[in-house]
């Protein structure tokens, strides 16, 4: 009897500390829980977004709306890493889809969050080509995360050299292979960049742009920003941008 009730016990910590891989999360089961980073914390109006991903670099949207905000969901800060439980699953829709996962995180009155270790150290970028970009074989709705070397800050519609006053900006990535792609910066995001920017005493300076919006003009594709979603980082490091920055150090000096 003693040994029944050991095993009775032992099955039901095994299934309190289960926790499921993104990947698995659909509307039909309930009673969900995970372990997460938190990629990015940003409002889309009123309501609280998140983009999680778990340790194997399954990504999923989360939404909590204004009812239930409260002090925990106030102290989520991006990059730590938190366990939720008891959340809603309902079908991505509309035109905004920062990840391909079909189905997105609701919170709801008895959504909890706890803090947690890190499981990993990585940043799950997920860059893709310029050349699949320029050539229009991705799925525009879908946010994509892209690096290079800043070659070029401007406006054609501006004239002199560039200033913090301009409503947008215009600059020109170039990736290990030579090819170039034109990113579009609206007002919201092109002050905080052109003053980063200027002040940058690197002679070479890699752009991550993560979480971009694909748009096209007349068969002619480009990136630009999101909402408040997407986020920009110069020479930021991670091994990503410091592989990139050597290969145009070493080029650099085979050119001299």
């Amino acid at each position: 009897m003693a040994h029944l009730l050991s095993n009775a016990i032992r099955n039901s910590i095994r299934k309190r500390e289960c926790f499921f891989s993104v990947s698995d999360l659909n509307p039909f089961v309930h009673e969900w829980k995970i372990k997460v980073k938190i990629l990015r914390k940003f409002y889309l109006y009123e309501t609280l977004e998140l983009i999680l991903v778990d340790e194997k670099g399954q990504k999923i949207h989360a939404v909590i709306n204004k009812e239930y905000e409260d002090r925990r969901t106030s102290k989520i800060v991006e990059g730590n890493w938190i366990s939720i439980t008891n959340f809603d699953l309902v079908p991505v829709t509309g035109a905004f889809r920062p990840v391909p996962h079909r189905f997105k995180i609701v919170w709801n009155s008895g959504t909890t969050i706890k803090d947690i270790r890190p499981l990993c150290s990585a940043e799950f970028f997920s860059f893709v080509a310029f050349e699949d970009i320029k050539s229009g074989s991705l799925d525009p709705t879908l946010c994509v995360d892209l690096i290079g070397r800043v070659v070029r800050v401007g406006n054609g519609r501006e004239s002199g050299p560039p200033a913090s006053d301009w409503n947008e900006l215009f600059l020109e990535l170039e990736n290990e292979e030579g090819e170039r792609l034109q990113c579009r910066l609206p007002n919201e995001y092109s002050n905080a960049f052109f003053n980063e920017w200027r002040n940058c005493l690197d002679n070479i300076i890699i752009c991550v742009l993560r979480f971009a919006r694909l748009e096209v003009t007349r068969d002619f594709w480009r990136a630009t920003t999101v909402y408040t979603c997407t986020r920009i980082l110069l020479n930021y490091r991670c091994v990503e941008v410091t592989r990139m920055r050597d290969v145009f150090y070493d080029r650099r000096e085979a050119d001299d």
